[in-house]
C-alpha cells in the first residue's frame, strides 16, 4: 500500500483534510455528512457506542476520561484536523473510553455506519483514505520516539570520532540509547495500545464488580453467622476450597448435577452447579449435617463462592500486571523477575475463570492431567491462552464448544486448544501470527490484528512453537509446545 497520508500528515495537515474534502465534494456528499460546531460540542460520550465514523477538519477536539469512582473528567489528548476520533471504539466495536469534546469552533465529517459500506462500494479510495487516515494518526504517537532516535544517531556518529576523549560520555550515552532501543521497540506496538486499552478494561471491570459483591456478602454472611450457626470449621473449608477451586469442564459439571438432584430435590440449578463444583468428599458432609433447604444452603455455599470470588480477584490483579509485563519482555528488559516454575495449568484455569463471561454458554472439555513444571514468565504466558480462548469465542458467536487438554514427553509439553468455529481459511492460515493480520469479519477490516503476534513472540520467548490448523471436524486447533528445559534469554 503507498503510504501518502503520513508524510502530509506530519508536513502539513491541512492537504490531508483537503484530500478527505475533495473525495466527498466529487462524491457531492461533502455538506451532508460535514457539521460545523460550537466550543463546547459534545460529539460523544464515555461509554458510547460508536456507529459513525468521525473525522476532525478543522478547529480542535479534546478527549476526556473519567476518574474512576467519580464524575470528574480530565483532559487526555487534544487532536488536531485531520484526525479520526474515536478510532479505538470505532475500531473494535467496543465501548467509547473517552468523552469527545470541541475545544474551539470545530468542522468535523460525520458519516453513519450505514453509510460507509455504501461509500466504499462507490469510491474504493474512501477505504484506501480511511485505512491511512488511521495509520496517520497512529504514526504522530511514533513521532517523538523517532525525533531522538535521529538525533541519538548524530550524537553516535560525534562519539566515533572523540572516541579516545569521551570514553565516560560515551557510556552514559549507550544507557540512553539502550533506552531509546526499548522505545523504538514499543513503537512498533504503537496499535497495541488500542487493544492494551480494551483487555486491562476487562479484568478491571472484574475486580470492581467482584469487589462489590463480595462487600455485600461479607457483610450478609458474617450478620448471619453468628446468629444461626456455630460450624465454624464447616464454613471456612467450603472458603478455602473457593479459593483453590479450578475450572471443571462441562460434562463433568453436568453429570455431577444430575446426581445431585437425587439428593437436592428442592436446589435451585444454580445451587447444584455451586454443588457440582466442590470436592466431591464434602458434598456428603452437606446430607450428613441435614442441609438441603435453598435458603440454608445458600448460606454455606455462599462461602464457597465467596473463597472463589477472592481467587477471581487475584488473577484478575495479576492478569492486569501481566498485560503491562507482556509489553516489557517483548524487549526482553527486566525479566528475570517475572520467571519462575511454574504449573501452566494454574494460569489455564485462571484465563477460564476471567474469560467465563465470554464462553459461560459454550461446552466446555477441560483435560489437563497432571505435567511437569516449567520455568516461565506466567503471566505472558496468561496472555497466550487469553488471546487464543476469545479469538475462538469471536469466531463462534454465541454458540459453541471449546476444548483445551495437555500433555508432555520427555523434553516437552503442548497445550492444545478446539473450537468448534468455522476455522481458518486455508489461503490465510500461514499469515495469521503476523503483526496486523486480522481475521475479524467485517466489511471495513479495521482490526488491529496483532493478538496471536504477540502470542507468537511470547512463545518464541519461551523456546517453544505455537501453530494453528483447521480440524477435520470442523473448528481450529491451536498447539503451543513449550520445552522442559529452557534457557531464559
Amino acid at each position: 500500500m503507498k503510504f501518502r497520508l503520513g508524510k502530509q500528515w506530519i508536513e502539513d495537515r491541512n492537504q490531508v483534510t483537503t484530500i478527505i474534502k475533495r473525495l466527498f465534494e466529487q462524491d457531492g456528499g461533502v455538506n451532508q455528512y460535514v457539521q460545523s460546531l460550537d466550543k463546547g460540542i459534545t460529539l460523544f460520550e464515555e461509554g458510547a457506542t460508536l456507529n459513525d465514523v468521525y473525522i476532525l477538519l478543522d478547529g480542535a477536539v479534546e478527549l476526556y476520561k473519567k476518574k474512576p469512582n467519580l464524575d470528574t473528567e480530565y483532559p487526555i489528548i487534544s487532536l488536531e484536523p485531520g484526525s479520526f476520533i474515536g478510532i479505538i471504539a470505532f475500531t473494535t466495536g467496543e465501548a467509547s473510553l473517552t468523552t469527545a469534546r470541541t475545544s474551539e469552533k470545530s468542522s468535523v465529517l460525520i458519516i453513519p455506519n450505514e453509510e460507509v459500506r455504501s461509500l466504499i462500494a462507490r469510491d474504493p479510495r474512501f477505504k484506501e483514505y480511511m485505512d491511512e487516515l488511521i495509520l496517520a494518526n497512529l504514526l504522530e504517537r511514533f513521532r517523538n520516539t523517532i525525533i531522538l532516535q535521529m538525533k541519538l544517531d548524530s550524537v553516535n556518529n560525534k562519539l566515533r570520532e572523540e572516541r579516545n576523549e569521551l570514553q565516560q560520555a560515551y557510556r552514559e550515552l549507550k544507557e540512553a540509547q539502550d533506552m531509546l532501543i526499548y522505545q523504538e521497540k514499543m513503537a512498533t506496538l504503537g496499535q497495541l495500545v488500542a487493544g492494551f486499552a480494551h483487555e486491562v478494561n476487562n479484568p478491571t471491570a472484574s475486580l470492581l464488580r467482584s469487589t462489590e459483591t463480595l462487600k455485600e456478602r461479607i457483610e450478609e454472611l458474617l450478620s448471619r453467622f453468628d446468629s444461626e450457626t456455630g460450624d465454624s470449621d464447616f464454613v471456612h473449608r467450603l472458603y478455602i476450597e473457593g479459593q483453590m477451586a479450578g475450572y471443571p469442564d462441562t460434562s463433568t459439571i453436568r453429570k455431577r448435577v444430575t446426581e445431585l438432584k437425587k439428593s437436592f430435590t428442592a436446589s435451585s440449578q444454580l445451587q447444584l452447579r455451586l454443588l457440582a463444583q466442590l470436592p466431591q468428599h464434602l458434598v456428603p458432609e452437606f446430607n450428613a449435617k441435614g442441609i438441603s433447604e435453598p435458603e440454608e444452603l445458600e448460606f454455606y455455599l455462599n462461602y464457597f463462592e465467596l473463597g472463589k470470588m477472592f481467587r477471581n480477584i487475584e488473577s484478575a490483579g495479576n492478569r492486569i500486571a501481566g498485560l503491562v509485563s507482556s509489553l516489557k519482555s517483548y524487549s526482553r528488559s527486566d525479566t528475570d523477575r517475572e520467571w519462575e516454575e511454574a504449573d501452566i495449568r494454574e494460569g489455564i484455569h485462571d484465563t477460564l475463570q476471567l474469560t467465563s463471561n465470554r464462553i459461560k454458554y459454550y461446552d466446555i472439555e477441560v483435560d489437563l492431567p497432571e505435567i511437569p513444571n516449567i520455568r516461565a514468565n506466567p503471566a505472558a504466558l496468561n496472555q497466550v491462552w487469553t488471546n487464543i480462548i476469545l479469538n475462538a469465542a469471536d469466531a463462534m458467536g454465541k454458540n459453541g464448544s471449546l476444548s483445551i487438554s495437555c500433555n508432555n514427553d520427555d523434553e516437552k509439553i503442548w497445550v492444545e486448544i478446539r473450537d468448534s468455529g468455522p476455522g481458518i481459511p486455508e489461503e490465510i492460515i500461514e499469515r495469521i501470527f503476523e503483526s496486523n493480520f486480522s481475521t475479524k469479519k467485517s466489511e471495513v477490516k479495521f482490526g488491529l490484528g496483532l493478538g496471536l503476534s504477540i502470542s507468537r513472540d511470547i512463545i518464541h520467548q519461551h523456546g517453544g512453537t505455537i501453530s494453528a490448523k483447521n480440524s477435520q471436524q470442523g473448528g481450529a486447533i491451536f498447539t503451543v509446545s513449550l520445552p522442559l528445559h529452557h534457557e531464559q534469554i
